[in-house]
């Protein structure tokens, strides 16, 4: 009997195990677990407090979105772009498609899960794409290169649309495509200065994003996997100045696990205690500067227009990615930041008459419902939070202001006080 349930477990073993080996090959077979993902989806907690913002509006990019049905009408723009490309340079489709064969593996491993495409299928995407989004950037670029009947140019709200689509996290290729694209393109009929990379149109096409046309390309952004983490990169917060007392690179306050995350008060109210807004004339979003001495709060001036929201929540997607190798929340902590100064559309007045905010959605109540519902469905350590000092010594010095300016009335109020007492004993004796 015990010899036949010995028999039994080996079975099982030897089925176990020839189980587990399949599987481990199809593991080592499958090109996602080849190569380091970095093109993730957006998380659903994240999606369900504004779908609109992480959803293609007009073309997709890359394979996530390339079956709705709604972006299907982009498709023959695609190939009218590629056709432009082919014709425009003299190039060889077929040194194209066999570039993109080479590719093929590499960038169904940069995405998250599974791409139920088939090699021949994702090898278009690679193309159409990648092509589609080196002739728009040129186009951008260089007029002259633009068809007098280009609509995406002469419309508005396509260009805009284009804009929310390219910043979206799901809706991506990675970056190195369409830099290998670019190769294949001799510019020196129409450019006769230095070599121009993608990144160099890249910075041109995000022109208005963020604080995108203040910000000179550094060598750093050429770290970025994807257009996403490019605006990361170019928005991030400057290296530690050594012996910076405040300021970028010393706001990040040695804080234990354990602490909480200490917002600080809303413009309003740090202005009824003497905090004096200005505009900052530093570049960067992260040059916040507290003078304690003058009380005065200097932030860099931020134009909030139709794609500041987009942009926002898909740098803040990625960056709760911390296992993809960005480790940063500081775009989330420039966030908390703005969204603890404003509450109300009076805050964003006292902002934006303090040209600390350049309101282009023309309300100021639709700025103020952005920034409140920016941080919601996001997780942030207070260890993570670049502006804890700045806080903490804005809730310090409002607390002091305050403490001062009761003491005053105070003083007022018992020098009447002896002053009634007097007059009593004046009219008394009289």
């Amino acid at each position: 009997m015990r010899s036949e349930d010995e028999n039994s477990q080996t079975k099982l073993i030897e089925i176990l195990i020839s189980s587990f080996d399949q599987k481990l090959d199809k593991l080592s077979a499958d090109p996602s677990y080849s190569y380091a993902a970095c093109i993730y989806k957006v998380s659903d907690k994240l999606r369900k407090a504004n779908e609109g913002s992480y959803t293609p509006r007009l073309v997709s990019i890359g394979p996530l979105h390339c079956d709705r049905v709604q972006l299907q009408g982009m498709e023959a723009y695609k190939l009218k772009f590629m056709n432009n490309f082919l014709s425009r340079f003299g190039i060889d489709l077929h040194a194209l498609v066999k570039f993109a064969t080479r590719e093929e593996s590499f960038v169904r491993g940069c995405y998250e899960g599974k791409i139920h495409l088939s090699p021949k299928q994702l090898i278009e995407v690679i193309l159409l794409d990648g092509i589609f989004i080196v002739e728009l950037f040129l186009e951008n670029y260089f007029i002259q290169l633009r068809d007098r009947n280009e609509i995406i140019f002469q419309h508005p709200y396509m260009h805009n649309d284009l804009l929310h689509d390219m910043m979206l996290l799901e809706n991506q290729l990675p970056i190195s495509i369409m830099e290998n694209l670019l190769s294949f393109v001799d510019l020196s009929f129409i450019h006769k200065g230095k070599v121009l990379t993608i990144y160099h149109l890249a910075h041109k096409f995000f022109k208005y994003v963020g604080n995108t046309y203040k910000v000179p390309l550094t060598t750093n952004c050429c770290k970025a996997r994807h257009f996403v983490e490019f605006l990361l990169i170019l928005h991030d917060a400057p290296p530690i100045k050594p012996g910076s007392v405040s300021g970028p690179g010393s706001l990040r306050k040695k804080l234990s696990p354990n602490s909480k995350l200490e917002y600080t008060r809303r413009a309003s109210e740090l202005q009824e205690a003497g905090v004096k807004f200005s505009s900052g004339e530093g570049d960067c979003l992260f040059e916040v500067l507290f003078a304690k001495d003058k009380g005065e709060l200097k932030i860099p001036k931020l134009t909030v227009n139709a794609s500041t929201e987009t942009f926002f929540r898909n740098l803040i997607a990625f960056e709760q990615l911390g296992h993809v190798g960005y480790y940063s929340k500081n775009i989330t902590s420039y966030v908390i930041l703005m969204d603890s100064l404003i509450d109300t559309p009076d805050d964003v007045d006292i902002l934006v008459g303090k040209g600390i905010i350049e309101n282009k959605l023309g309300n100021s109540q639709h700025i103020a419902n952005l920034f409140n519902n920016l941080y919601k469905e996001v997780v942030t350590e207070a260890t993570d939070f670049y502006f804890a000092e700045l806080c903490g010594e804005l809730n310090k010095y409002r607390k002091d202001r305050l403490m001062s300016m009761m003491k005053e009335v105070l003083i007022i109020f018992v020098e009447k006080e002896k002053w009634y007492e007097m007059r009593c004993i004046v009219l008394s004796i009289s």
